[in-house]
């Protein structure tokens, strides 16, 4: 196993909790999960939520889910078809502005990380005979379970911050984006 995550969020995540040693069969589990759980914790919810302490919306993190998972499918698929190990790295917050996540609706959020977690899955399946071996510039060489493992706690934990920032808003009756 890659030692970047649990090196740099702790072993549980110091955080979310996030246990890193969970099983390949385990992490995909529960990323099927995700798109469940993030309805159930979103239901009537505006979107606009934010918590002071972090940078975006709650729509904001579905989307960023979103859109992790899809650029991890797209290095799964590429490595699964005899592409070069050798993946880049990527700035969230600059892909984030570049989308205007802002303005995207929850419901078009959730819908987004729907169809994201089918296609990881597809793309997981279609890797796994391979091994799926990447090299990432900041994290080094990445098996398929570093790969999993690292794309759920992702998930996870962005899962915490937006209950995080439904609890400050209902506890303080604020915290929505004008």
């Amino acid at each position: 196993m890659n030692g970047w995550g649990p090196s740099t969020y702790g072993q549980p995540c110091r955080e979310c909790g996030f246990d890193w040693s969970v099983p390949l069969g385990a992490a995909r589990a529960r990323l099927t999960e995700v798109g469940r759980n993030y309805r159930d914790l979103l239901d009537g919810a505006a979107g606009t939520e934010r918590h002071p302490e972090l940078a975006w919306t709650v729509a904001g993190y579905v989307s960023h889910v979103a859109d992790n998972l899809r650029i991890w499918t797209e290095r799964l698929r590429g490595v699964a078809s005899g592409a070069t190990p050798q993946v880049g790295g990527y700035d969230e917050n600059e892909l984030a502005r570049a989308r205007n996540d802002a303005l995207i609706p929850l419901a078009a959020a959730l819908w987004s990380l729907g169809l994201s977690v089918t296609e990881w899955h597809e793309a997981v399946d279609e890797a796994r005979p391979t091994g799926a071996l990447m090299i990432h510039p900041e994290r080094g060489e990445l098996d398929l379970l570093a790969v999993v493992t690292s794309n759920v706690h992702d998930a996870h934990h962005h899962l915490w911050d937006v209950g995080r920032a439904l609890a400050y808003c209902a506890g303080t009756g604020s915290g929505g984006a004008p």
